[in-house]
């Protein structure tokens, strides 16, 4: 597989972001009831052993959500998860939002997201894997379970809105 340079993704994924955020925020409190104003996320994405990375800012995240952001990356490959939300413990600060995928037999690109609410989080960091694959949704979701990472229930869940932005 070619090798991946996040770097020259850098434009091209903040737009993705931006527009992604945008539609979560603008969706109608029935539709998508949330009690916390969102500023902004805050997104980690990188080539796992390497100094092949990006850290990128949508709007204005919160500090809490730049911290959590690298938190949930670095625990997620310290406990060699492909989701954090396999060790998520809310209670302990300890949240979903960070996926990773096996991009070939030697890397592991990891996307760890924060300012939304955790499945949402988690729904933007998968669509920006997809974009830095160059995979579909699907793909990167079935390499995700497949090497055991856990995933929001939501996402299977034709009722919820997250839905058609991870199938469609």
């Amino acid at each position: 597989m070619e090798k991946i340079i996040l770097e020259d993704l850098r434009i091209n994924l903040i737009s993705v972001a931006t527009v992604i955020f945008n539609e979560i925020v603008n969706l109608p409190k029935e539709l998508r009831p949330d009690e916390k104003q969102r500023t902004g996320i805050a997104i980690l994405v990188r080539e796992i052993g390497t100094r092949n990375l990006l850290i990128i800012k949508i709007h204005e995240p919160s500090e809490n959500a730049q911290f959590f952001s690298i938190e949930k990356a670095v625990r997620s490959e310290s406990f060699h998860d492909y989701s954090s939300q396999n060790t998520e413990n809310p209670d302990r600060m300890k949240f979903a939002g960070s996926v990773t995928v096996p991009y070939d037999s030697q890397t592991d690109i990891q996307c760890s997201v924060s300012g939304l609410k955790a499945e949402e989080d988690t729904a933007v960091a998968v669509v920006l894997l997809s974009f830095v694959t160059g995979w579909t949704k699907r793909k990167v979701i079935e390499n995700i379970v497949k090497k055991g990472g856990a995933l929001p229930k939501c996402f299977y869940d034709k009722n919820h809105y997250l839905y058609e932005m991870i199938w469609c």
